[in-house]
């Protein structure tokens, strides 16, 4: 009897130091990756601009070629849109929030799970003397759930691969033609 108290006590001790120390980790997360390509910024933009091409480049679909992609009414242009459903990839939609050709480029995006931290993600294409230099960047918010402040803690490691692969990706693709 006096085993099991120590248990549960132990038990209850262990899960307010995890709830605890949630509390003072950070609330948001930011990633942000950048390349340099050798084209001018109205050369790589359109891989971008329009989400249709992600499909050629994008670590999502790489990681999932079976993902189910629906596109909205638009697929360029403010309020451009898509949803992905996939077994790897999970489920969720981005619309674009800001167009600004061929600069930069916004997105709202939202994560099945995860609906009321909504994420937002950005492209920025910045004329360099090698052609130009592309940042992509993720950032977002936690909700009331302070125990997902552990996952930012983890973020950088969990998705800067992919956004790496993505920006290699559209070098190759822009460069080899």
């Amino acid at each position: 009897m006096k085993f099991l108290k120590y248990l549960l006590g132990g038990i209850a001790a262990v899960f307010i130091l995890v709830f605890a120390g949630s509390l003072l980790l950070s609330k948001s997360y930011y990633l942000e990756r950048s390349i340099e390509i050798q084209a001018p910024p109205e050369n790589v933009f359109p891989l971008i601009g329009e989400l249709r091409n992600w499909a050629e480049w994008s670590p999502r679909n790489q990681m999932d070629p079976d993902m189910e992609v629906t596109y909205g009414a638009s697929t360029t242009g403010l309020g451009g849109s898509y949803q992905w459903s996939g077994e790897k990839a999970g489920n969720g939609s981005m619309t674009i929030s800001r167009f600004s050709p061929p600069g930069s480029i916004a997105f709202e995006m939202v994560f099945k799970g995860w609906e009321k931290s909504p994420s937002s993600s950005s492209f920025y294409l910045v004329p360099s003397s090698e052609g130009c230099r592309v940042t992509w960047d993720f950032s977002g918010e936690f909700s009331g759930n302070p125990i997902q402040r552990y996952f930012g803690v983890m973020f950088d490691k969990l998705v800067g691969d992919q956004y790496e692969t993505g920006l290699v990706n559209i070098k190759s693709m822009v460069e080899a033609d």
